[in-house]
């Protein structure tokens, strides 16, 4: 897959509903955000499995996979303290190359920030390292932002501020808060992973790649510990397999492209989440 190529993980709320504690919690988070940068993602989506969650839901989830995704820098000024980040010492580094800082003729710097609120006229409120309290900034035409995403920040003053919102980080991952059907239109091949769906082979791995080069990427969704995509989607197991093996279309339709599983030679029972990210992904990205 290529560099412009886009990849979008989708994982559920409920990603960590077997942790024993939170600091174990953080830890397996840790692992989703480093496949997220080792295979180069542009989104991380977390969406809703709120029957799945037990102790650590979607808030949580999505702070510390925030969290991990914010330059170490800047982790302080957008994110401040809060419960949900008390264990995060334990993430392991991402090594992305974050880009922010002074422009080479030093008369504006560039950060970042983390848009708390989507406000009417378009703008949004955004933590950065401006101030202690949220600024208000205009979105530029034709861009569009979500709650809890980074955008990067040209600064042309800090007292008094004075400052524009020009996109979004080149580099990096964003962590977004939407339904999976909403995470399926966008552009890629979708695929839901899953023990039940299409056993993954060598020639087969070469058409999907080519499918996905067509589509402009992946759209990768995952399930949670003990329980996968089919639970979640109310999709009987025994019928997923059956429609898989007859070559027919699975109903009803989430929205997939296909059913991947891709360990299917695998010998332990249950394949955690953070492993399948990099199975997967590792195959998926492969090049010719």
């Amino acid at each position: 897959m290529d560099e412009a190529d886009g990849l979008t993980i989708c994982v559920p709320s409920s990603l960590v509903r077997e942790a024993e504690d939170k600091r174990e919690a953080t830890r397996k988070l840790g692992y989703v955000a480093r496949a997220a940068a080792v295979f180069r993602a542009c989104r991380l989506v977390v969406f809703p499995d709120r029957e799945g969650e037990r102790r650590w839901g979607g808030e949580f989830v999505r702070a510390v996979l925030g969290y991990a995704a914010t330059p170490p820098e800047l982790r302080k000024d957008l994110w401040g303290e809060r419960d949900a980040l008390r264990y995060v010492g334990v993430l392991p580094p991402l090594r992305v190359p974050w880009r922010t800082g002074s422009s080479p003729d030093g008369d504006e710097s560039t950060t970042q920030g983390l848009v708390t609120e989507v406000g009417p006229e378009g703008r949004v409120r955004v933590n950065s390292p401006l101030g202690e309290h949220p600024i208000s900034l205009l979105v530029p035409s034709g861009m569009e932002v979500e709650q809890g995403e980074r955008v990067t920040i040209r600064v042309s003053s800090r007292e008094p501020v004075r400052a524009r919102i020009t996109g979004k980080p080149e580099v990096g991952f964003q962590v977004v808060d939407t339904g999976l059907a909403a995470a399926l239109d966008d552009d890629g091949l979708a695929i839901a992973t899953s023990r039940h769906g299409e056993e993954l082979s060598v020639p087969r791995l070469a058409e999907i790649v080519t499918d996905a080069r067509e589509a402009n990427g992946y759209v990768v969704a995952f399930g949670a510990p003990g329980r996968g995509l089919p639970d979640m989607l109310g999709l009987p197991p025994e019928d997923l397999s059956a429609a898989v093996a007859d070559g027919r279309p699975v109903e009803p339709d989430p929205g997939f492209d296909l059913w991947l599983n891709t360990i299917p030679a695998q010998g332990s029972g249950v394949v955690r989440t953070e492993e399948a990210l990099f199975a997967t992904l590792g195959s998926l990205t492969l090049t010719e």
